[in-house]
């Protein structure tokens, strides 16, 4: 089974005007959609995921023209919104390619802060690349990634937001992972346009959902299988 992870970028930014108006607010930051779907009645749905207040996110649904209904909740860290909009035609074509092509969006679906759209298709290979040439003509497209699906893998790099990548991606670089240290968070920063203050609290967040993530699954492992008797 193959993985492909493609960007999708409009001339505008965005695909929806939605995302423009979350963009453009200094409260909120678009995270990424978990789902997406049509309505037989021509309307679509999504869970959409911020970074912000979720006062803000409430106010700039309730102006917006092409929205019909929402929900907006604060799960943690993050805010939640269940929205019911009218979509584009761009979107509604977006959204219809992986169930024309028998291809699984692997969720969640993030958002970069040029408002490009970051989707994975696990499918097969053939599939995958009629879903790349049936791409909205308004778009442009860039593959980021291709190869064998590994589900435990991909599950957890999907879970960081575009900027917790390239944040991660070159402390990498850099040699922050290295034994000893070849990089500073401020190094790191110089690089990013950002502050050594940032970059440390961002792959901080990183490496404990990393923890997090390896010690619930162990954990589980550990519950389902026997345990192991000692020899000595």
């Amino acid at each position: 089974m193959q993985y492909a992870t493609i960007i999708y970028r409009h001339p505008n930014g965005w695909p929806q005007s939605l995302g423009n108006k979350f963009a453009e607010h200094d409260g909120v930051v678009p995270v990424g959609l978990h789902s997406s779907h049509l309505l037989g009645d021509g309307t679509a749905v999504m869970l959409y995921e911020f970074e912000g207040d979720p006062a803000a996110v409430s106010e700039i649904l309730s102006e917006s023209q092409i929205t019909t209904d929402y929900r907006v909740t604060q799960h943690r860290e993050c805010t939640v919104a269940y929205i019911h909009y009218k979509p584009t035609t761009t979107v509604e074509e977006l959204i219809d390619i992986p169930m024309r092509n028998g291809l699984i969006v692997d969720k969640p679906m993030l958002f970069h802060e040029d408002g490009g759209l970051e989707v994975t298709f696990i499918g097969l290979r053939a599939d995958i690349k009629r879903a790349l040439d049936e791409t909205p003509s308004i778009l442009s497209t860039t593959v980021e990634r291709v190869g064998e699906y590994e589900p435990s893998v991909q599950k957890l790099f999907t879970k960081l937001s575009g900027r917790q990548r390239e944040i991660l991606r070159t402390a990498h670089e850099l040699g922050y992972y290295q034994q000893p240290r070849e990089t500073t968070y401020q190094e790191i920063a110089s690089e990013l346009d950002c502050t050594a203050a940032n970059v440390g609290d961002v792959l901080r967040r990183i490496e404990n959902m990393v923890i997090d993530e390896i010690v619930r699954t162990a954990l589980d492992t550990d519950h389902e299988a026997p345990p192991m008797r000692s020899v000595w």
